[in-house]
């Protein structure tokens, strides 16, 4: 399929159409599913991810609708999640 193949009103195949790729997602939703054992390093505060978290959930970053920050949000409440759950 090529781009001239491509209704633009229609979009392309998510699996295929760059403008649906979404690694970040992916990886997000590979940690938030447990496939890679992530954790904190020692010397990261938590609270510092935790404000990280709320300064993107109150629009503070001026991104709007970034995958790649929403990725990352959903990453590091996974690790939080998992920092908390082990304690």
């Amino acid at each position: 399929m090529t781009e001239d193949d491509v209704d633009p009103e229609e979009g392309g195949v998510p699996d295929s159409d760059p403008r649906h790729i979404d690694p970040a997602g992916d990886m997000a939703d590979l940690v938030e599913s447990g496939e890679f054992d992530i954790q904190l390093a020692e010397d990261q505060s938590e609270e510092e991810l935790r404000e990280f978290v709320r300064k993107a959930e109150a629009g503070e970053f001026d991104l709007r609708a970034d995958p790649g920050l929403e990725a990352t949000v959903r990453i590091v409440r996974a690790i939080l999640e998992n920092s908390d759950s082990e304690e």
